[in-house]
Order: C-alpha cells, then sequence, then structure tokens
C-alpha cells in the first residue's frame, strides 16, 4: 500500500513538472530572426 503512495505522489509530480515545462516553453526563432543573427555573426557587426 505504500508503494502505491509513493508511485501516486511520484506520478502527480512528473505531471506538474511537464505542466510547468509546457507554461515556460520558448517561443520557436523565426527563419529572419535566425538569417539576421547568422548574417550579423558572419559579418562580424555587434549590437
Amino acid at each position: 500500500m505504500v508503494t502505491y503512495g509513493c508511485l501516486a505522489i511520484l506520478f502527480l509530480f512528473v505531471m506538474i513538472k511537464g505542466f510547468a515545462l509546457q507554461l515556460h516553453r520558448r517561443k520557436p526563432v523565426s527563419r529572419e530572426d535566425t538569417d539576421r543573427t547568422l548574417y550579423t555573426i558572419l559579418n562580424g557587426e555587434r549590437d
């Protein structure tokens, strides 16, 4: 019975962590931003 309790707590912990990661996930970088960044790196320009 104690094992089932531990498994339930572990399951809840994993679900909460997964939900938190979904909320804080970064927005993907657009192709234009990537191209602009690579262009500035290759040309040696700094912000």
